[in-house]
């Protein structure tokens, strides 16, 4: 049979796979890898037991509901849940803005990018930031151009954004990405008074922000929680987004988006094209955990669960990486981010890694252009035991020592 020739969207015609996510995947599903790849919660972290009992209970009083079709905008009880604590615990504006269910995050990014972006737009990001990001905004025609990140002070710079947006004369430059809490990849969080500057840049240049939360619960120092970007905002040029699955599970597929309620019209809309509504059986779960009054209780045992891990990956780095590569510790969420040092061999690193069986993600797969960060990696510590941490950082250090380059000596 003759291949075919599709005449495939220019939207996706130059979507490509990644290579070393391609690898990365066939490391997280190998028996026999230390895998400190993929950000997978702990198996430790699922609440099993409770979530059984609780859909006993709403098999019983829901089930036709939730077997039925639904609203697109989600159950009405859960937005209200989750409005309710978004406005007690962060402050922010639940009377000009309105939560969508989404499926997962990454559908609400889907949406978003969506409805703003058109052929050719782009849309800022920092430098290294969330792959998923990247793929939905180039599926739109959108370009992304890569803020560069300091990790000294947690975030881009707030002068750099403005300047970038005050040479945009043709005003192409429509939405900022950020992961101010907790950076995927580098773990790190920006100031709040960086917050309130870059909220105040884009509001003059009517730019908005897409403000991507998926791990802002999971805070595991004894320091204040640092103010959402959407607490700022009383112009609504900020789009907030939270996810359940770091939290209840990620088969949940449930994620949602704050937004002025004229996008949120919008992303109705579009949501009603794309899948109708996000599962109803999962929503009444989330609903009835929250009315229980065990949500924060779990958020509250996560947070001791991974502190334990973070702390075993900090010490594992230190004691055995210090002599080839560097990181900044986070104070939350799932993720390291390392350097090795510039005097170690990326290629031969990742060829003594892959001997060792130890499974990491490449800086390259979370950068906005790519390339550029061959001498980065990142690293979860929320799935793997911390004996297994250990022994993972063990192998880490042997494979950077192999790979060390030999000193010219001068003759």
């Amino acid at each position: 049979m003759s291949e075919q020739q599709y005449q495939f969207a220019t939207r996706v015609a130059s979507l490509q796979p990644n290579t070393l996510r391609e690898q990365a995947k066939q490391v997280q599903i190998a028996d026999d890898f230390i895998k400190l790849t993929y950000g997978y919660p702990s198996n430790e972290a699922f609440l099993v037991a409770k979530l059984a009992k609780i859909s006993e209970r709403i098999y019983r009083e829901h089930a036709f509901e939730f077997m039925q079709y639904g609203e697109s905008e989600g159950i009405p009880k859960l937005r209200e849940q989750i409005k309710t604590r978004l406005a007690a615990e962060q402050g922010l504006d639940v009377v000009n803005n309105d939560v969508l269910i989404t499926s997962g995050s990454t559908q609400g990014m889907d949406l978003v990018f969506k409805i703003f972006v058109n052929e050719g737009d782009i849309v800022l990001t920092e430098e290294q930031t969330f792959v998923g990001a990247v793929n939905a905004i180039k599926s739109y025609g959108g370009q992304v151009q890569g803020l560069p990140f300091d990790i000294n002070r947690g975030s881009i710079d707030p002068d750099v954004l403005a300047q970038t947006l005050a040479a945009d004369v043709t005003h192409k430059i429509k939405l900022l990405y950020l992961i101010p809490t907790f950076q995927n990849p580098i773990g790190t969080s920006m100031s709040a008074a960086d917050r309130q500057r870059i909220y105040d840049i884009c509001q003059a240049h009517q730019v908005m922000i897409y403000e991507d939360d998926p791990y802002g619960d999971l805070l595991y120092m004894d320091t204040p929680a640092l103010p959402k970007i959407k607490s700022f905002d009383v112009s609504g040029h900020v789009i907030y987004a939270g996810s359940f699955s770091k939290i209840l599970a990620p088969g949940s597929r449930l994620g949602f988006l704050l937004a002025p309620k004229p996008v949120f019209q919008k992303l109705v809309l579009v949501k009603q094209v794309a899948d109708s509504f996000a599962n109803l059986y999962w929503q009444y779960l989330a609903s009835q955990l929250i009315e229980d009054d065990e949500f924060n209780a779990h958020i509250a045992y996560l947070k001791a669960l991974y502190q334990v891990k973070m702390a075993a990956m900090v010490t594992a780095l230190q004691q055995y990486g210090s002599e080839y590569l560097s990181f900044v510790a986070p104070d939350g969420g799932y993720f390291v981010s390392v350097k090795l040092n510039d005097d170690i061999d990326p290629t031969v690193f990742y060829d003594e890694l892959d001997r060792r069986h130890v499974g990491v993600i490449p800086g390259n797969i979370m950068s906005a252009a790519g390339q550029g960060y061959d001498q980065y990696f990142r690293l979860n510590f929320t799935l793997p035991t911390p004996e297994t941490i250990t022994e993972g950082v063990k192998r880490i250090a042997a494979a950077a020592a192999a790979a060390k380059i030999p000193q010219q000596v001068e003759v």
